[in-house]
């Protein structure tokens, strides 16, 4: 019987977790919806050897420029080239998102860093002060058929776990200014 009672516990859990949030699209708990399209705007160069450009309060910025403890995004390709590499103005449909947070420093040991999809609670075991900075990151796969090798929007920020959250999509659409526009696609019920 108690196994039973468990296993029901733990099957709505798991149920609970899919469902996602309903509410406020500027909560951080409303994940941007999967068939959404985000718009570049004007054509964006890819310094060589790097995957990406950051940007925040609007402008694409060098990563020492970066306020890491403040909403920024990364935009990405697939490869790294030798050479600068233009991606053009286009729309950009969202096939998946993904909510994760990342350890990026742990003052209790030396784990340098790990990842927990969805919501994170934090447990320490191993006795250490708890110390520790996430990065709280949504990740937003992108797929366009004239530019297959754009492929990724990382947006998120650094904090410590019990002041951290995932960013809203009001701070993801202030990061990105006037290079992006995100269009959400209707909720599916």
């Amino acid at each position: 019987m108690r196994r039973l009672v468990l296993l029901s516990v733990v099957a709505f859990l798991l149920d609970a977790c899919q469902t996602g949030y309903e509410g406020d699209e500027n909560s951080p708990y409303y994940a941007v919806p999967a068939g959404s399209v985000l718009t570049l705007h004007q054509d964006v160069e890819i310094p060589p050897h790097r995957a990406g450009v950051f940007l925040q309060g609007g402008q694409i910025k060098p990563l020492s420029q970066i306020n890491q403890y403040y909403p920024h995004c990364k935009f990405e390709v697939l490869k790294i080239s030798d050479v600068p590499r233009t991606v053009r103005a286009d729309r950009f449909t969202i096939e998946k998102v993904a909510q994760e947070i990342t350890d990026t420093v742990d003052a209790g040991g030396m784990r340098l860093a790990g990842v927990s999809i969805g919501i994170g609670i934090g447990i320490n075991t191993r006795g250490g002060d708890g110390g520790s900075v996430r990065a709280f990151a949504t990740r937003l796969k992108l797929r366009s058929a004239g530019q297959p090798d754009v492929y990724l929007l990382s947006c998120g920020q650094w904090a410590y776990p019990h002041e951290g959250r995932h960013v809203s999509i009001r701070e993801i659409r202030r990061v990105l200014g006037d290079v992006f526009t995100l269009q959400l696609a209707p909720r599916k019920r």
